[in-house]
C-alpha cells in the first residue's frame, strides 16, 4: 500500500487517501487542534492504520506549506480557522433559524421592580 497517496483539500480541511481513509482536520494543518480521521479498510491493522493517520497530517502540512499562503492565513493575510463539518452544518441552521422572518415572536422579560401602592 502507498501510505503517500493523499488528495489534499486544505479550504476544507480533509485529506483523503485512495483506499477510502478521510482525515479531517479544525485549525491550522500545520498544527491541528483536532483531527477526525475515518473510513479505515477493516482489513488494515492498528500499526497501519497509525502510519496512515501520521501520513496523512503530514500530507496536510505540507500542502499547506506548497500552498503559498502561510498556514491559518489565507493570500490577504487574514487570519483563517479551518473549521469541521460538523461545526458549519450547526452555524448554517444557526443562521437559518436567525433569519427566519416566521419564527415565533417571544415576550421579553423585565428585571424591574414593581412598586407597590401606599394605602
Amino acid at each position: 500500500m502507498n501510505f503517500e497517496a493523499w488528495d489534499v483539500n486544505l479550504a476544507a480541511g480533509e485529506a483523503r487517501h485512495s483506499c477510502g481513509c478521510i482525515i479531517r482536520i479544525e485549525g491550522n494543518p500545520r498544527n491541528p487542534s483536532a483531527v477526525d480521521p475515518s473510513h479505515f479498510p477493516k482489513s488494515m491493522n492498528f500499526i497501519d492504520q497509525a502510519r496512515l493517520l501520521r501520513c496523512g497530517i503530514e500530507a496536510l502540512a505540507l500542502a499547506a506549506e506548497q500552498g503559498g499562503a502561510p498556514a491559518g492565513q489565507d493570500d490577504d493575510g487574514v487570519s483563517v480557522k479551518i473549521k469541521s463539518r460538523t461545526v458549519l452544518d450547526l452555524e448554517q441552521k444557526a443562521k437559518m433559524f436567525a433569519e427566519n422572518p416566521d419564527k415565533p415572536k417571544r415576550a421579553v422579560l423585565s428585571l424591574k421592580k414593581r412598586e407597590k401602592a401606599s394605602s
